[in-house]
């Protein structure tokens, strides 16, 4: 079993791997930094030295008892910095560094001494390493802490960037998320940066093939029910005139055929949307008009309850409204095994109830229920001509009962 991919994410790996070359770059140049200030504050340090020499070789110049071995005032507690002046044939004290022949800068152990002659003496001026180590340290110390808040105000502002890098991403996410499932438009890519652009196009060039796809369905479906329509009712009317007994029993299968060419044609006006107004209509009628048709075919009573309405006018296109209300009258009559109950309500809500025996839905299109000798066209009829119309369809199925309940939107305009 091949394991999950982790997913990652574009704003997170965006903003790792320009933080990476960034906070790489800003080390490297840190580091160059150090190794420059090192060399900088090194020869400041040695320019302190000479300084230190040439005055104590002016001091000399106007010392009195400039042979006498001293040391001036530039020796600190810790004895980090120190000058000496030596009689140059003279004996030479004790120092932490060893003695010295030649001048010049000596690196000794722990010690950078500055060696100089000048009338008759020896000048030694000499700093401690440490100490000059700890200057450096404490210099690029600073150096960080000045450095470290921009580091954060980086990071900062990197995630705000990656984060408006990736809004045109989830933008295009949302639209093509909220869209209906027959909406096959093309997306808005004119605000997309080029990097989506590409992406768009193809959607586009997806959805556009799915809608020559639709679009061939329909018009097969609907070309080959209108075909079929005039062979059936010649063939119909051949066996109605025939004699033969056989011939008569045939003439139910041909109606029923005839039926399911009806409701391809309906189902293929409804997929398009053809034809499809906004009313108004009286609902109260048409459904009168229906159940006067289906009640003389019914195997089973069917009780209606009209709320004591004389009419009911719904913003609804008329013929349409006809054929969902037929379908699922139809629905409940050829699978019911009782009492089929209409209730109408003057908010335009109607509820259709009849008992089964086999109280379940059709799983997906024009898969018939269980126990059903349908085709299933009923089901996709109601629910393609419930979602062009803007009716509420609502389909409950319990212990030995199924229930359609449809609201329809009142009209807000008088019928003319």
């Amino acid at each position: 079993m091949t394991p999950p991919r982790k997913s990652w994410s574009l704003r997170g790996r965006l903003t790792r791997r320009v933080l990476g070359l960034v906070i790489g770059g800003w080390l490297v140049t840190i580091g160059l930094s150090a190794y420059v200030m090192t060399v900088e504050l090194n020869e400041m340090f040695d320019e302190e030295l000479q300084v230190l020499v040439e005055t104590a070789v002016l001091f000399l110049d106007t010392a009195q008892d400039a042979g006498v071995t001293r040391s001036l005032g530039v020796e600190t507690n810790d004895s980090e910095r120190i000058l000496r002046l030596l009689p140059k044939d003279g004996p030479e004290p004790p120092a932490p560094w060893p003695a010295l022949t030649t001048d010049g800068f000596h690196d000794v152990p722990g010690w950078r001494v500055l060696r100089h002659s000048a009338e008759g003496m020896v000048i030694e001026a000499v700093q401690s390493t440490d100490w000059r180590r700890e200057e450096i340290a404490e210099t690029a110390s600073i150096f960080l802490v000045l450095v470290f808040p921009l580091v954060v105000l980086l990071v900062w502002g990197l995630r705000r960037l990656a984060a408006d890098t990736v809004v045109p991403i989830h933008t295009l996410a949302a639209e093509v998320a909220l869209r209906k499932p027959d909406n096959l438009s093309p997306v808005d890519g004119q605000n997309l940066p080029q990097e989506l652009q590409p992406l768009a196009s193809a959607f586009d060039s997806y959805l556009g093939r799915i809608d020559r796809l639709r679009k061939a369905e329909r018009d097969f479906i609907a070309n080959a029910a209108h075909e079929l329509r005039t062979p059936l009712a010649t063939i119909r009317a051949r066996l109605e005139l025939s004699a033969d007994p056989d011939a008569t029993a045939a003439v139910p299968t041909i109606d029923a055929l005839t039926r399911r060419v009806e409701r391809l044609l309906q189902l293929a006006r409804s997929e398009a949307g053809v034809g499809i107004g906004q009313g108004p209509a009286d609902m109260l009628r048409i459904l009168g008009l229906l159940l006067r048709d289906i009640r003389p075919r019914s195997r089973h009573a069917i009780q209606f309850d009209d709320g004591d309405l004389n009419r009911l006018m719904v913003a609804a296109d008329p013929d349409a409204l006809a054929i969902l209300l037929r379908n699922v009258l139809e629905n409940a009559v050829d699978h019911g095994i009782g009492t089929i109950k209409v209730r109408l309500m003057g908010n335009g809500t109607l509820t259709i109830e009849n008992p089964t025996a086999s109280p379940t839905f059709a799983a997906s299109r024009f898969e018939p229920g269980e126990g059903s000798d349908g085709s299933g066209l009923g089901l996709s009829i109601i629910t393609a001509l419930a979602k062009a119309m803007g009716v509420t369809l609502t389909r409950r199925a319990e212990e030995n009962t199924i229930a359609f309940s449809l609201d329809v939107p009142l009209s807000t305009v008088s019928e003319t």
